[in-house]
């Protein structure tokens, strides 16, 4: 007979069983659901594309779209939605080496999906796309030596959750002993001289079949072109161009001219990449070499007396990123075709000592005077991705150490010669978007030269905005970037260009004057020239007494305190334009342009 203790220690246990069962399945409520994850997935690919808006696949389409990879059991075991992207990125490259799956299914899904998101309607994209970049793809899974589907994440994804280290990832080339030798800090411009204006100009994307009056929303990527677009949409393309479009060919011809005629005293060009425009289904080398060439001649006969200095763009290349090491030879997987051409059109800016390194890989150094050297990088080659992946950095990444080397043997001879130097060049550092071992190298010797490098130039973004670079051995500021922004509206940003003011002595920057013009104001008036004004100078605009990397870093501490600064720099960052400043920058959109002014290091938290 059991006894009244007994049923009572017996009730206490079922109690307790019953309060462990209950929360047990609150902590089940509390994880995340399949379909969670798979929404999850689709916002973590929308970022990493740097897509802005998006609209999510239907779940069920998705589940179907993963079940034809074969990828959707493994994915229902990642109950970490950090990793949940980690985990599609790393079955995909798996099944691809045990060509349990071929490139053409995994291109289509990928482009599937990015389609849907972006909500574009086009037909003919991804087919296109795809017999592009398909050779490459499977030439590289077919050979590489370092492919795992770790190392193939921890490349296209650059992401903490997803990074695993690997040689090919963590190489770095010797930085020699040394330190500041000139003084960085002490404007000494001479009364009598004047200061010397840079011209800074960058991501033309000219659209030579812009049409006038053609679909501007097209469904495609870019449109505004003779012919592409639903012919029952409107036909609203302006005459100076569209938000969602690049730029029609008159427009670059005005801005020079407008150039010239205002800015009568330029005494050197930077140019920081991006010639050809989005049409990146359709590009050619023979399209790409004429356009490319009929560019330069725009430049050249708008600017005779003035040296231009271009650094190569991400766009230059067929197809769009592809940028392969020396050692690979073939014809159709090789840019020497981009570097030959280079060299060609450089002959009249550039001595013809510098043209050997051009032909190797698109990179140059030059004299402007005696004290000041200028070297342009091509650093597309670190470039990660743009809608789709530098794949040669899944075969090879020592040949980044070619320019690296360069950069340092540049850097040791100007300080052996008393010169200072700018850095041009397009892609910039920090932004995800440059594979690891350039990042760290190349910060590496900023920090070791940073007392002879007065300023560094890049393009690529569209966006007008700034970097700083810090010291890797006590983290003091020591270092900036300036964005050249873009001549191209797309994205939604008014057209710009930059006058760089740079003291003749020191070389320091003092000063940096941005120009644009309101698109919607210029369509207004299509009989009109475009009324370019300044949209602020650097110095005035912040109350800098000088453009130093400490009041840079002061400027971008402030802006996670102060809203209405942070508003004035968004104002900048989009050059006013109307759709953007419409739109806003929420919260996360704020904290990423903010740190990506003090990241320099894709890998590095801020």
């Amino acid at each position: 007979m059991k006894t009244i203790s007994y049923y009572l220690v017996l009730a206490v246990v079922l109690v307790f069983m019953r309060s462990i069962q209950s929360q047990d399945q609150d902590d089940e409520d509390d994880e995340p659901s399949f379909d969670d994850r798979l929404k999850m997935l689709q916002k973590q690919f929308a970022d990493h594309l740097g897509i802005r808006s998006y609209r999510p696949m239907d779940v069920l389409k998705l589940k179907t779209l993963l079940s034809e990879l074969g990828i959707i059991d493994e994915l229902r075991t990642q109950m970490i939605q950090d990793r949940i992207m980690c985990g599609t990125c790393q079955a995909l490259i798996r099944k691809l080496q045990l060509n349990d799956i071929s490139v053409q299914i995994i291109g289509t899904a990928i482009c599937t999906l990015y389609i849907s998101l972006t909500t574009l309607t086009l037909s003919d994209f991804c087919k296109e796309i795809i017999r592009i970049n398909r050779p490459i793809l499977e030439f590289i899974v077919r050979e590489s030596h370092i492919l795992t589907p770790e190392y193939a994440c921890s490349v296209l994804l650059q992401n903490d959750n997803c990074y695993y280290s690997n040689p090919a990832l963590t190489w770095r080339i010797e930085i020699p002993e040394g330190g500041p030798g000139l003084n960085s800090k002490v404007h000494r411009m001479r009364q009598d001289e004047p200061p010397l204006k840079i011209l800074h100009l960058s991501d033309f994307h000219v659209s030579f079949d812009y049409a006038v009056r053609s679909v501007s929303d097209c469904g495609y990527p870019v449109c505004c072109k003779r012919g592409l677009g639903n012919p029952l949409r409107p036909h609203n393309a302006g005459s100076w161009g569209d938000y969602n479009c690049d730029i029609p060919p008159w427009l670059l011809g005005n801005t020079m001219t407008h150039i010239n005629n205002t800015h009568k005293d330029i005494d050197l060009i930077y140019f920081t990449g991006d010639i050809i425009d989005h049409t990146i289904w359709k590009a050619s080398k023979d399209d790409n070499s004429r356009e490319i060439a009929s560019t330069f001649r725009v430049l050249a006969e708008s600017f005779p007396n003035t040296p231009i200095l271009p650094a190569i763009g991400n766009h230059e290349s067929v197809p769009l990123n592809v940028f392969a090491p020396p050692s690979i030879k073939e014809e159709r997987f090789s840019q020497n075709w981009l570097y030959e051409l280079n060299s060609k059109l450089l002959t009249q800016w550039i001595p013809p000592e510098s043209l050997t390194t051009v032909r190797s890989q698109g990179y140059f150094a030059i004299l402007a005077n005696y004290k000041l050297r200028v070297i342009v990088l091509n650093n597309n080659v670190c470039y990660i991705y743009n809608c789709k992946v530098s794949r040669w950095l899944l075969y090879d990444t020592r040949f980044l150490r070619e320019q690296l080397e360069f950069l340092k043997k540049e850097l040791l001879e100007a300080e052996s010669l008393g010169q200072y130097v700018h850095i041009v060049s397009h892609v910039f550092p920090g932004t995800r978007e440059c594979i690891e071992p350039w990042e760290v190298n190349y910060n590496s010797l900023i920090t070791r030269f940073a007392h002879i490098i007065k300023g560094q130039f890049f393009g690529h973004t569209h966006t007008d905005s700034l970097k700083v670079f810090y010291s890797k051995i006590d983290g003091t500021p020591n270092n900036v970037g300036y964005n050249g922004a873009s001549l191209t509206p797309f994205v939604k940003y008014n057209p710009n260009y930059k006058i760089v003011v740079v003291d003749p002595d020191t070389f320091d920057v003092l000063d940096v004057e941005t120009y644009y013009f309101n698109l919607t104001e210029a369509n207004l008036h299509p009989n009109r020239f475009p009324r370019w004004q300044l949209l602020y100078s650097m110095k005035e605009a912040y109350q800098f007494d000088q453009l130093s990397p400490e009041n840079i870093d002061m400027l971008a501490q402030n802006l996670f305190q102060n809203r209405s600064l942070f508003n004035q720099y968004w104002r900048y960052y989009v050059r006013d334009s109307d759709i953007s400043l419409q739109e806003g920058c929420n919260t996360e959109c704020r904290t990423n342009l903010i740190s990506d002014i003090i990241r320099t290091e894709s890998m590095t938290s801020v």
